[in-house]
């Protein structure tokens, strides 16, 4: 899956998670959301495709080994902050992002071996190690480009839209979490630049 769609899956189940313990989500929970939704790849990627330290771009951090003591650990300390709704936001974006990857390459892809990726150290994904970040990220930008000239691929527009929409949605009824940090950060930027 591509960061956006993570994000887009890991909001909504936060955002539904907290409806359901009438919880509010602010700054800080959208922040560890974004954070969690992207974690795996931003842990596993660099350390297989640069690096070369890990066999894959699906091993370390994708594992579900790695990921639920992790993903607990995570809500437990946040727990004894006083941040449960942070905590959980990261853990559940954090656990959502797994099996949308086995899914989404599944039913989209056909590559329903991908179960062994999750599954490291006893098992890993097709070695990638060393290829280079932009290289790999090239290569399945092309794999999904050619995916939409199919027929089918409106299956996938369909997706999109719906899951993009649907967490837009519920991103806005939230009250737009995140966005007034962003608005500050964004300003802090330009203050910096423009001195």
């Amino acid at each position: 899956m591509w960061p956006w769609e993570h994000l887009a899956v890991g909001y909504i189940l936060v955002s539904l998670w907290a409806r359901a313990t009438n919880r509010r989500l602010d700054s800080r929970a959208a922040l560890a959301v974004v954070l969690g939704t992207q974690f795996p790849d931003l842990v596993d990627k660099p350390l297989s495709w640069s690096f070369g330290v890990l066999p894959s771009g699906l091993s370390f951090a994708h594992s579900i080994l790695v990921s639920i003591p992790l993903a607990l650990a995570v809500v437990l300390v946040a727990r004894r902050f006083e941040m449960t709704t942070v905590g959980v936001a990261f853990a559940l974006g954090y656990l959502s992002h797994i099996p949308a990857d086995l899914l989404y390459s599944g039913f989209f892809f056909g590559n329903y071996g991908a179960l062994e990726s999750f599954l490291w150290p006893i098992s890993y994904g097709p070695e990638s190690s060393g290829v280079g970040l932009f290289d790999q990220t090239w290569r399945f930008f092309r794999r999904s480009l050619g995916y939409l000239r199919r027929p089918e691929a409106w299956v996938l527009v369909l997706f999109e839209l719906l899951l993009l929409g649907s967490a837009l949605r519920l991103w806005i009824s939230d009250g737009a979490p995140g966005l007034a940090l962003l608005k500050r950060s964004v300003n802090g930027i330009r203050r910096s630049v423009t001195r």
